[in-house]
């Protein structure tokens, strides 16, 4: 183009034309010989979906909690219901222990014991006449500001005495591979249950949050109970995947403390089946606080004290913090750890009575139900305490005396139907009950 500029724009065409010519040839070599790359469309950002659908909890004569999880805080949590679509605002909170770690079977790989946020809704809704089915469904709206909506439901006070219920009385869920198959036959042979009460060992490790919500094996806990698990179980050459059962969105859950819904000692390294199996007695723990309290906490704050012994022992706050049940009266407060209610003509008596499970071989290197290490016999911090036993339902104890009016109350004598759960038997066969309940 130079040239054309001097007066010669002749040459200077022909120039560029030539130029033009030999890098179209070097291209035309180059597209022709390489690989043909498809170009990959641009990823899909994940689709914000709720965590679980509804669930019903806590019901009364006139009222019934609704509960559902999201991984997101979001606005504007709603229960819609009745025919008129009344609208109840939920209360929001997070979980404080739920974590991932390398164990986990989660779509995103965990390397190291990671905190996994989860957040709570819970709406009660009050009004409710025993024995009519209401319609209902939740919104939750993420910060796309786009609310999401559930699957229509139904929800209902506590039946009335008389009424014909079916109540599945269930176990040790624990992502076991027959607990989708099981739960998903519930529905397709017994059809709609009224309630269900699980005795126990919902999942394995209380704070891992995947057991609870999305385990990627397909057998996680509230899938399983709302039918959206997927297990696969292969007979015969022949793969079918189970989806549990659609129960608790439209029947409420009573539960009891198994020792799998129990933590041991709290850890930000140790991976979480590690502290599962590292619960401490209180006591000893609390003997630990008194050598070295100016240590622990200078400032003599009780706050601080207090869960500084909680987590030195052991602890039920994922599952506390998961669920809204019945309350008994306990030390000038309340628990749910035990409780008692009427559903119909059943008056159910759930009891916190679990152990941590230990091996019962006897040499020198088992930590067991019978002995310690014998390397760590002059180590306290590594005993395992035997099969200790999480709350004592010993005479005296709040939950004996509790107990005690309990059954002679007259909801309980009264009761058409009498159910007491508990994990852990008293008296039974088999290993998990040699040594018997008692303290060790």
């Amino acid at each position: 183009m130079a040239s054309a500029k001097s007066g010669n724009p002749k040459v200077g065409t022909l120039v560029s034309l030539g130029l033009f010519f030999c890098l179209g040839v070097v291209l035309f070599v180059q597209l022709t010989t390489a690989p043909i790359v498809p170009l990959k469309p641009a990823p899909m950002p994940p689709k914000i979906t709720l965590l679980t659908d509804p669930f019903l909890q806590a019901p009364t004569v006139a009222s019934v909690r609704v509960v559902w999880f999201t991984e997101f805080e979001g606005r504007d949590h709603r229960v819609i219901y009745g025919p008129t679509d009344e609208t109840v605002t939920a209360t929001t909170t997070q979980l404080s222990r739920t974590r991932e770690d390398a164990q986990s079977h989660t779509a995103q790989p965990y390397k190291q014991v990671t905190a996994r946020p989860i957040w709570r809704h819970e709406a009660e809704i009050s009004g409710l006449r025993p024995g009519l089915q209401v319609p209902y469904v939740i919104t939750s709206t993420p910060d796309t500001g786009i609310p999401i909506r559930s699957e229509q439901f139904s929800l209902s006070a506590t039946p009335p005495a008389g009424q014909p219920l079916n109540i599945l009385l269930t176990s040790d869920h624990q992502l076991m591979p027959m607990t989708a198959a099981n739960l998903q036959k519930v529905e397709e042979t017994i059809g709609h249950v009224d309630g269900v009460f699980l005795a126990g060992d919902l999942v394995n490790i209380p704070d891992r949050a995947s057991e609870w919500f999305d385990d990627t094996r397909g057998g996680a806990f509230f899938p399983c109970l709302q039918g959206r698990g997927s297990y696969i179980l292969e007979k015969d050459g022949t793969s079918t995947i189970y989806k549990g059962g659609r129960l608790i969105q439209s029947a409420p859950l009573f539960t009891a403390l198994g020792n799998h819904e129990v933590m041991g000692r709290y850890s930000t390294t140790a991976g979480l089946n590690e502290q599962f199996n590292d619960p401490v007695p209180w006591d000893a723990a609390k003997t630990l606080y008194d050598q070295h309290e100016n240590v622990f906490n200078p400032s003599n704050n009780d706050d601080v004290k207090q869960n500084w012994l909680k987590n030195q022992s052991f602890n039920v706050d994922t599952y506390n913090e998961i669920f809204s049940l019945p309350k008994a009266p306990r030390d000038n407060g309340e628990t749910q750890r035990y409780y008692a209610t009427t559903f119909g003509d059943v008056r159910l008596v759930s009891l916190y009575v679990t152990q941590i499970w230990r091996l019962s071989t006897i040499d020198d290197d088992t930590r067991g139900r019978y002995q310690e290490r014998i390397s760590d016999l002059n180590n306290p911090t590594n005993w395992g305490h035997g099969q200790l036993i999480f709350e004592s339902i010993e005479p005296g104890s709040p939950q004996y005396e509790w107990l005690q009016q309990e059954l002679a109350s007259d909801e309980f004598q009264q009761a058409k139907y009498k159910v007491v759960m508990l994990h852990h038997p008293p008296h039974s066969l088999g290993g998990n009950v040699a040594p018997a309940f008692t303290t060790p």
